[in-house]
């Protein structure tokens, strides 16, 4: 019908009409291998310009002090503020992107991280005098809402990696599965040596600021850091403006369908991912997914294993921070070097990070080296190798109080060379970005349940899930319970870094560099052997159902009781039992949720519903 008909200015059109169609994108996991690793490469410089933004103030530091005549060192908790904001932020709306998408975020926190460098910038101009405290006061405020706007950020980083390559780290001969190449988990290809690219520019990235920031004041008055830092923000809105988005508006909002007691079909939009993982449907306001998160958080430090992790993780980055500091203290004040050598010397943390790169990948230290036994009887045999998981993991953790032990005795002053130190800061360096990097792998391992989704999964019946459970289709693809354990780590993290600068003057002050470090390295050996134990694999736990195999019910007189259920062979295992440590053996781990789903208790005994 025409629209020039004089009695009609309208068409009604069918419901299923429309103008245009459009095709729907794939989700970044998806994506072809070259925008992967671009999208992966502005990931990793984006977390390395938050360290270079905390190392170029720490390297002025002493410049600073000098310059507003601060005796008292309060120029140093700008640094702590940063942290401490930072740590706010990230355990407590780390959410959020997952609602209104991660490049709002990413662009909003570094284009308000510009303009509050000014104020920094003009508080340092002051000189010696009475206005000491209008200039900390322009100094330190300004650091603390930084801080708070570089969370929003940081939160996206590591995020944007696991949207990209998943959180799947199994290796060629996993423990206790069987390889399934079509398993859902291996979407996104593996994140390889990405991680450990990552892990460089989270720990090692501090060190190379500290560089920049200690040249600078070697010529140029302290202002110039912050000059700095707005061109090097400018740079990365530009960068993050250009880049791809893994996380585009059709993949926050989507249609959950589902149905309600009187089951009955409903449809609504959902547009959060962390209150659908633990409520019916998602979330009203963006607040309920902030309370979710920190719900889902707080479930995953209380489990024993992973707490014990995400200390020994946040406990790692502390070090490295402490380390980074006192390496140039001693420099200074012992040896009475220039800044831009105590900047050099400082950089061989990163350079050690660097050289723990490639080993992050599963290669070298991994199974994959190892020839597999050819029956499955032969699998179960206690045995050790060279290249055993538990073996290399008590290697390199026990060497990393090894080596804070050997820069603790090689820090006297004088009468040791400056070589003594810097080569052990390096070394120790090295052994926490390889500790980092495995840390959040065994939290990968342990806690992803992309493959145990209903919806997901084409093995799951309806007699083997909950009944809220069974009424909805899952539509989140995140991964709620290793991104709420990484960030809970990340947050400790911040927070102990902000508490070892703060006393890393004055310990340093009153009990020496020695002493201040000996306390450190002695907290991380406790928190070393506490990590030793959650790994091990003391217990043997049944993780499929005697039904499963065979004939059904296994000859159990319960089975009788409940006819209707039948037992699911999920997740891949080469048998029914697995040997599992305290970190699997959590209430929120992968394989818990596999005993869940199979009607098996915790202690390894089969229990029926109903």
């Amino acid at each position: 019908m025409s629209l020039k008909h004089p009695r009609k200015n309208h068409i009604s059109l069918k419901d299923e009409f429309r103008f245009h169609r459009y095709r729907r994108s794939p989700v970044a996991r998806e994506w072809k291998i070259g925008r992967k690793r671009i999208t992966a490469t502005v990931a990793c410089f984006n977390t390395m310009l938050v360290g270079l933004i905390t190392g170029i103030y720490a390297g002025e530091v002493p410049k600073i002090q000098y310059r507003l005549g601060d005796e008292n060192h309060h120029v140093i908790l700008g640094n702590v503020l940063l942290y401490f904001g930072m740590g706010f932020t990230t355990l407590i709306f780390w959410p959020l992107p997952l609602l209104h998408g991660r490049r709002p975020y990413t662009l909003a926190a570094l284009a308000v991280a510009i303009p509050l460098q000014f104020p920094q910038s003009i508080a340092v101009a002051f000189t010696t005098g009475p206005h000491l405290t209008k200039a900390l006061v322009g100094l330190l405020l300004p650091r603390f809402f930084l801080g708070l706007v570089l969370g929003f950020a940081h939160i996206n980083f590591l995020s944007t990696l696991l949207d990209l390559f998943g959180a799947s780290l199994q290796s060629r001969n996993p423990h206790q599965e069987i390889v399934v190449y079509d398993d859902i988990r291996r979407q996104g290809g593996g994140m390889g040596i990405w991680l450990g690219l990552w892990s460089w520019c989270f720990v090692g990235s501090l060190s190379l600021g500290f560089l920049i920031g200690a040249s600078i004041i070697q010529h140029l008055a302290p202002s110039w850091g912050f000059y700095v830092v707005v061109m090097l923000l400018s740079f990365f809105v530009l960068v993050n403006v250009i880049a791809p988005e893994t996380r585009r508006a059709p993949y926050r909002r989507s249609i959950l369908r589902y149905t309600n007691e009187e089951e009955k079909l409903k449809k609504r939009v959902a547009r959060g991912e962390i209150k659908l993982h633990l409520d019916q449907d998602g979330p009203k306001y963006w607040w309920d997914e902030v309370w979710a998160g920190m719900r889902l958080m707080g479930y995953m430090l209380c489990q024993l294993g992973f707490l014990v992790l995400a200390i020994y993780l946040a406990w790692i980055y502390a070090l490295v921070v402490l380390i980074t500091l006192l390496l140039g203290a001693l420099l200074s004040r012992n040896y009475n070097w220039q800044p831009q050598w105590i900047g050099l010397a400082v950089f061989a943390v990163a350079v050690g990070a660097a050289l723990a790169v490639p080993l992050t990948k599963a290669n070298v230290f991994s199974r994959d080296r190892v020839q597999p036994l050819r029956t499955d009887s032969g699998t179960f045999e206690p045995r050790v190798t060279w290249s055993s998981h538990l073996l290399r993991r008590c290697l390199f953790t026990f060497a990393l109080p090894v080596a804070g032990l050997a820069y603790v005795l090689a820090s006297p002053g004088p009468s040791v060379k400056a070589a003594g130190p810097t080569v052990l800061a390096a070394i120790i360096g090295f052994l926490a970005c390889l500790a980092l990097a495995e840390c959040i792998g065994l939290a990968m391992e342990a806690f992803d349940t992309s493959d145990l989704q209903p919806g997901v999964n084409s093995k799951h019946r309806l007699q083997s899930t909950e009944s809220a459970t069974r009424r909805r289709r899952t539509n989140y693809s995140s991964y709620p319970r290793v991104c709420a354990g990484i960030f809970a780590a990340q947050g400790l993290g911040f927070f102990f870094a902000a508490a070892a600068t703060a006393v890393s003057g004055n310990i340093t002050r009153a009990l020496g560099a020695q002493a201040a470090t000996g306390v450190t390295v002695g907290i991380l050996l406790g928190l070393t052997m506490l990590l030793s134990i959650i790994m091990w694999r003391f217990r043997s736990v049944q993780v499929i159902p005697n039904g499963a195999f065979g004939s059904r019910g296994g000859g159990s007189l319960d089975a009788k009781a409940d006819q209707d259920w039948k037992p699911v062979v999920i997740g891949n295992p080469s048998g029914k039992m697995r040997r599992m440590n305290l970190l699997e053996l959590g209430s929120f781990s992968r394989w818990t949720e596999i005993r869940k789903l199979n009607n098996l208790g915790s202690d390894g005994r089969k229990r029926y519903v109903g």
